[in-house]
């Protein structure tokens, strides 16, 4: 859920940068990993999207993890009461 959140937070900076771009571009990094040195003004969107798709996808999968680990320790319980 913290990667979800993070690539949450970094699609809404890149979407409030799409008008704020001065000379060819800007670079991008994400937990100190660079993305792309030189984003242009026109593909900063498509890059936000992209952290936005992203961050929904975490989210679902750390719901799923945690609905199966779940799922598994209620039914241990009941299997060892039975």
């Amino acid at each position: 859920m913290v990667l979800a959140a993070l690539s949450v937070s970094k699609g809404m900076h890149l979407w409030s940068l799409r008008k704020d771009v001065d000379g060819a571009g800007i670079g991008d990094y994400f937990l100190s990993f660079e993305i792309n040195n030189r984003i242009a003004e026109s593909g900063i969107p498509a890059y936000a999207i992209g952290f936005f798709i992203a961050s929904g996808v975490l989210a679902l999968a750390a719901l799923a993890l945690a609905a199966r680990n779940l799922y598994i320790s209620h039914s241990k319980r009941k299997f060892n009461n039975a």
